[in-house]
Protein backbone atom coordinates (compact mmCIF):
# COMPACT_ATOMS: atom_id res chain seq x y z
CA UNK A 1 0.00 0.00 0.00
CA UNK A 2 1.07 3.56 -0.72
CA UNK A 3 0.21 5.77 2.27
CA UNK A 4 -0.08 9.40 1.19
CA UNK A 5 -2.31 12.45 1.11
CA UNK A 6 -5.43 11.61 -0.93
CA UNK A 7 -4.82 13.78 -3.99
CA UNK A 8 -2.02 16.07 -2.75
CA UNK A 9 -4.37 19.02 -2.09
CA UNK A 10 -2.62 21.73 -0.05
CA UNK A 11 -5.85 22.96 1.56
CA UNK A 12 -5.87 21.74 5.21
CA UNK A 13 -9.60 21.06 4.83
CA UNK A 14 -8.75 18.22 2.45
CA UNK A 15 -5.58 16.93 4.08
CA UNK A 16 -5.38 13.11 4.42
CA UNK A 17 -9.15 12.68 4.65
CA UNK A 18 -8.97 8.94 4.00
CA UNK A 19 -7.26 8.42 7.35
CA UNK A 20 -10.68 8.59 9.00
CA UNK A 21 -11.30 5.20 7.36
CA UNK A 22 -8.14 3.68 8.79
CA UNK A 23 -10.03 1.44 11.21
CA UNK A 24 -12.14 0.12 8.32
CA UNK A 25 -8.98 -0.62 6.38
CA UNK A 26 -7.38 -2.38 9.34
CA UNK A 27 -10.49 -4.54 9.72
CA UNK A 28 -10.43 -5.32 5.99
CA UNK A 29 -6.79 -6.46 5.96
CA UNK A 30 -7.07 -8.33 9.26
CA UNK A 31 -10.08 -10.21 7.94
CA UNK A 32 -8.10 -11.35 4.92
CA UNK A 33 -5.17 -12.43 7.11
CA UNK A 34 -2.50 -11.11 4.74
CA UNK A 35 0.71 -9.21 5.54
CA UNK A 36 0.97 -5.61 4.40
CA UNK A 37 3.89 -3.70 2.93
CA UNK A 38 3.41 0.05 3.39
CA UNK A 39 5.30 2.70 1.44
CA UNK A 40 4.75 5.86 3.47
CA UNK A 41 5.37 9.45 2.38
CA UNK A 42 7.71 11.31 4.73
CA UNK A 43 5.33 14.24 5.22
CA UNK A 44 2.50 11.82 6.04
CA UNK A 45 4.71 10.24 8.68
CA UNK A 46 5.55 13.68 10.08
CA UNK A 47 1.95 14.86 10.28
CA UNK A 48 0.17 11.64 11.24
CA UNK A 49 2.60 9.36 13.09
CA UNK A 50 -0.27 7.96 15.14
CA UNK A 51 -1.93 6.60 11.99
CA UNK A 52 1.25 4.77 11.06
CA UNK A 53 1.54 3.42 14.60
CA UNK A 54 -2.03 2.10 14.43
CA UNK A 55 -1.25 0.13 11.31
CA UNK A 56 1.90 -1.18 12.93
CA UNK A 57 0.05 -2.16 16.10
CA UNK A 58 -2.94 -3.92 14.56
CA UNK A 59 -1.58 -5.50 11.38
CA UNK A 60 1.27 -7.72 10.28
CA UNK A 61 3.02 -5.03 8.27
CA UNK A 62 6.33 -3.42 7.43
CA UNK A 63 7.19 0.12 6.30
CA UNK A 64 9.35 1.65 3.58
CA UNK A 65 9.71 5.11 2.03
CA UNK A 66 7.44 6.64 -0.63
CA UNK A 67 9.46 9.88 -1.09
CA UNK A 68 9.41 12.79 1.33
CA UNK A 69 6.77 15.07 -0.23
CA UNK A 70 5.17 13.06 -3.08
CA UNK A 71 5.92 15.78 -5.60
CA UNK A 72 4.83 14.25 -8.92
CA UNK A 73 6.36 17.17 -10.84
CA UNK A 74 9.81 16.04 -9.63
CA UNK A 75 10.78 19.69 -9.08
CA UNK A 76 13.42 18.79 -6.50
CA UNK A 77 16.93 17.44 -6.14
CA UNK A 78 16.45 13.68 -5.90
CA UNK A 79 19.20 13.03 -3.36
CA UNK A 80 17.96 15.82 -1.09
CA UNK A 81 14.39 14.49 -1.34
CA UNK A 82 15.57 11.02 -0.39
CA UNK A 83 17.70 12.23 2.50
CA UNK A 84 14.81 14.23 3.97
CA UNK A 85 12.56 11.21 3.77
CA UNK A 86 15.15 8.91 5.33
CA UNK A 87 15.68 11.35 8.21
CA UNK A 88 11.95 11.44 9.02
CA UNK A 89 11.70 7.65 8.68
CA UNK A 90 14.70 7.04 10.97
CA UNK A 91 13.41 9.50 13.57
CA UNK A 92 10.14 7.57 13.79
CA UNK A 93 11.21 3.93 13.41
CA UNK A 94 14.75 4.13 14.80
CA UNK A 95 16.24 2.73 11.60
CA UNK A 96 16.45 3.73 7.93
CA UNK A 97 14.10 2.29 5.30
CA UNK A 98 15.23 -0.66 3.22
CA UNK A 99 12.87 0.01 0.32
CA UNK A 100 11.68 2.89 -1.83
CA UNK A 101 8.75 3.57 -4.14
CA UNK A 102 8.66 6.68 -6.33
CA UNK A 103 5.47 8.74 -6.70
CA UNK A 104 3.50 7.45 -9.72
CA UNK A 105 6.22 4.86 -10.24
CA UNK A 106 8.30 7.55 -11.95
CA UNK A 107 11.87 6.41 -11.28
CA UNK A 108 14.78 7.14 -13.63
CA UNK A 109 17.79 4.87 -14.21
CA UNK A 110 20.20 7.54 -12.94
CA UNK A 111 18.30 7.70 -9.64
CA UNK A 112 18.84 4.03 -8.76
CA UNK A 113 22.57 4.39 -7.90
CA UNK A 114 21.61 7.25 -5.59
CA UNK A 115 19.21 4.96 -3.77
CA UNK A 116 22.04 2.47 -3.32
CA UNK A 117 24.39 5.15 -2.05
CA UNK A 118 21.76 6.25 0.47
CA UNK A 119 21.49 2.73 1.86
CA UNK A 120 18.41 1.30 0.14
CA UNK A 121 18.32 -2.43 -0.54
CA UNK A 122 15.40 -2.51 -2.98
CA UNK A 123 13.16 -0.32 -5.10
CA UNK A 124 9.52 -1.07 -6.00
CA UNK A 125 8.72 1.76 -8.37
CA UNK A 126 8.68 0.18 -11.81
CA UNK A 127 5.35 -0.61 -13.46
CA UNK A 128 6.33 -2.86 -16.41
CA UNK A 129 3.71 -1.11 -18.51
CA UNK A 130 3.10 2.22 -20.22
CA UNK A 131 1.65 5.43 -18.81
CA UNK A 132 1.70 8.38 -21.24
CA UNK A 133 3.88 11.22 -20.03
CA UNK A 134 5.04 9.31 -16.94
CA UNK A 135 6.87 6.11 -17.93
CA UNK A 136 7.39 3.57 -20.68
CA UNK A 137 8.56 0.31 -19.12
CA UNK A 138 7.23 -2.14 -21.69
CA UNK A 139 10.62 -3.89 -21.86
CA UNK A 140 11.13 -4.09 -18.11
CA UNK A 141 11.15 -7.58 -16.53
CA UNK A 142 7.98 -8.67 -14.77
CA UNK A 143 9.73 -10.31 -11.81
CA UNK A 144 12.45 -9.03 -9.43
CA UNK A 145 15.74 -8.09 -11.09
CA UNK A 146 18.84 -5.97 -10.64
CA UNK A 147 18.64 -2.94 -12.98
CA UNK A 148 21.55 -2.25 -15.30
CA UNK A 149 22.39 1.04 -13.55
CA UNK A 150 22.48 -0.61 -10.10
CA UNK A 151 25.06 -2.84 -8.48
CA UNK A 152 23.03 -4.87 -6.01
CA UNK A 153 19.79 -2.89 -5.61
CA UNK A 154 16.85 -5.19 -6.31
CA UNK A 155 13.91 -3.89 -8.32
CA UNK A 156 10.62 -5.50 -7.24
CA UNK A 157 8.21 -4.33 -9.96
CA UNK A 158 4.51 -3.71 -9.47
CA UNK A 159 2.58 -6.47 -11.22
CA UNK A 160 1.52 -6.40 -14.86
CA UNK A 161 0.17 -9.20 -17.00
CA UNK A 162 2.63 -11.00 -19.31
CA UNK A 163 2.19 -10.11 -22.96
CA UNK A 164 -0.53 -7.49 -22.61
CA UNK A 165 1.36 -5.56 -19.88
CA UNK A 166 -1.85 -4.46 -18.15
CA UNK A 167 -1.12 -3.25 -14.58
CA UNK A 168 -2.50 -5.50 -11.84
CA UNK A 169 -3.44 -2.76 -9.39
CA UNK A 170 -6.59 -1.87 -7.48
CA UNK A 171 -7.25 1.34 -9.39
CA UNK A 172 -7.63 -0.74 -12.57
CA UNK A 173 -9.88 -3.25 -10.83
CA UNK A 174 -12.04 -0.43 -9.51
CA UNK A 175 -12.26 1.17 -12.95
CA UNK A 176 -13.06 -1.97 -14.97
CA UNK A 177 -14.84 -4.03 -12.31
CA UNK A 178 -16.01 -7.58 -12.94
CA UNK A 179 -14.67 -7.93 -16.52
CA UNK A 180 -11.20 -7.13 -15.21
CA UNK A 181 -11.64 -9.61 -12.37
CA UNK A 182 -12.69 -12.27 -14.89
CA UNK A 183 -9.61 -11.42 -16.97
CA UNK A 184 -7.31 -11.90 -13.97
CA UNK A 185 -8.95 -15.26 -13.29
CA UNK A 186 -7.91 -16.61 -16.68
CA UNK A 187 -4.96 -14.49 -17.88
CA UNK A 188 -1.31 -15.48 -17.39
CA UNK A 189 0.13 -13.77 -14.33
CA UNK A 190 3.72 -13.02 -13.26
CA UNK A 191 5.49 -15.37 -10.87
CA UNK A 192 5.75 -12.59 -8.28
CA UNK A 193 2.65 -10.44 -8.02
CA UNK A 194 2.93 -7.05 -6.30
CA UNK A 195 -0.60 -5.67 -5.94
CA UNK A 196 -0.73 -1.92 -5.38
CA UNK A 197 -3.52 -0.12 -3.50
CA UNK A 198 -4.16 3.28 -1.88
CA UNK A 199 -6.69 4.26 0.75
CA UNK A 200 -8.31 6.57 -1.83
CA UNK A 201 -8.89 3.50 -4.02
CA UNK A 202 -11.07 2.09 -1.26
CA UNK A 203 -12.78 5.05 0.39
CA UNK A 204 -14.50 8.12 -1.02
CA UNK A 205 -13.97 11.44 0.75
CA UNK A 206 -14.83 15.08 0.07
CA UNK A 207 -11.52 15.42 -1.76
CA UNK A 208 -13.09 13.55 -4.69
CA UNK A 209 -15.25 16.62 -5.34
CA UNK A 210 -12.17 18.70 -6.10
CA UNK A 211 -10.87 16.42 -8.82
CA UNK A 212 -11.28 17.44 -12.48
CA UNK A 213 -14.53 16.08 -13.87
CA UNK A 214 -13.10 13.32 -16.05
CA UNK A 215 -10.65 12.18 -13.37
CA UNK A 216 -13.40 12.21 -10.74
CA UNK A 217 -15.68 10.01 -12.85
CA UNK A 218 -12.81 7.56 -13.40
CA UNK A 219 -11.92 7.30 -9.72
CA UNK A 220 -15.53 7.10 -8.59
CA UNK A 221 -16.18 4.02 -10.70
CA UNK A 222 -17.27 1.11 -8.48
CA UNK A 223 -16.36 3.06 -5.34
CA UNK A 224 -19.47 1.70 -3.61
CA UNK A 225 -18.22 -1.89 -3.92
CA UNK A 226 -14.47 -1.42 -4.06
CA UNK A 227 -13.88 -3.22 -0.74
CA UNK A 228 -15.75 -6.30 -1.95
CA UNK A 229 -13.73 -6.24 -5.17
CA UNK A 230 -10.57 -6.09 -3.09
CA UNK A 231 -11.60 -9.16 -1.09
CA UNK A 232 -12.48 -11.02 -4.28
CA UNK A 233 -9.19 -10.30 -6.00
CA UNK A 234 -7.09 -11.33 -2.99
CA UNK A 235 -9.02 -14.59 -2.77
CA UNK A 236 -8.59 -15.03 -6.53
CA UNK A 237 -4.81 -14.75 -6.16
CA UNK A 238 -4.88 -17.34 -3.40
CA UNK A 239 -6.94 -19.67 -5.59
CA UNK A 240 -4.31 -19.28 -8.31
CA UNK A 241 -1.56 -20.46 -5.98
CA UNK A 242 -0.02 -17.27 -4.64
CA UNK A 243 1.36 -17.14 -1.11
CA UNK A 244 0.99 -13.77 0.69
CA UNK A 245 4.35 -12.19 1.49
CA UNK A 246 6.01 -8.87 2.27
CA UNK A 247 8.72 -7.16 0.28
CA UNK A 248 11.26 -8.27 2.89
CA UNK A 249 10.11 -11.87 2.40
CA UNK A 250 10.92 -11.53 -1.29
CA UNK A 251 14.37 -10.19 -0.48
CA UNK A 252 15.14 -13.38 1.40
CA UNK A 253 14.31 -15.68 -1.53
CA UNK A 254 17.38 -17.54 -2.72
CA UNK A 255 17.33 -16.20 -6.29
CA UNK A 256 17.90 -12.62 -5.15
CA UNK A 257 21.34 -13.58 -3.83
CA UNK A 258 22.54 -16.42 -6.02
CA UNK A 259 20.56 -16.75 -9.27
CA UNK A 260 19.76 -13.18 -10.22
CA UNK A 261 21.69 -11.45 -12.99
CA UNK A 262 21.21 -7.99 -14.45
CA UNK A 263 17.84 -7.81 -16.19
CA UNK A 264 17.09 -11.52 -15.73
CA UNK A 265 14.27 -13.32 -13.95
CA UNK A 266 14.88 -15.72 -11.12
CA UNK A 267 13.18 -19.01 -10.40
CA UNK A 268 9.48 -19.49 -9.76
CA UNK A 269 8.15 -18.87 -6.29
CA UNK A 270 4.59 -17.55 -6.49
CA UNK A 271 4.06 -14.76 -4.01
CA UNK A 272 1.86 -11.78 -3.51
CA UNK A 273 2.76 -8.48 -1.90
CA UNK A 274 0.43 -5.54 -1.46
Amino acid sequence: MDLENDWEFDDPQYDHLTLKYLDDFIELIAGLDVPLTVFVVGQTLERYPEAVDRLDEHLNCEFHLHSYQHDTSKSYDFRTEIQRGVEVFRDHFGEPPKGYRAPQGNIEPAELPILEEEGFVFDSSVFPSYRPGVYNNLRAPLCPYVPETATELLEIPVASTPGTRIPIVHSYLKLFGRPYLYYLKHAPLPDVLVYNVHLQDLYRTASYNRLPTVKRHIYERNIDRTESLFVRVINLFRDRGYRPATATDLLEIEWTDQRLNHGERGGKNPSIEK
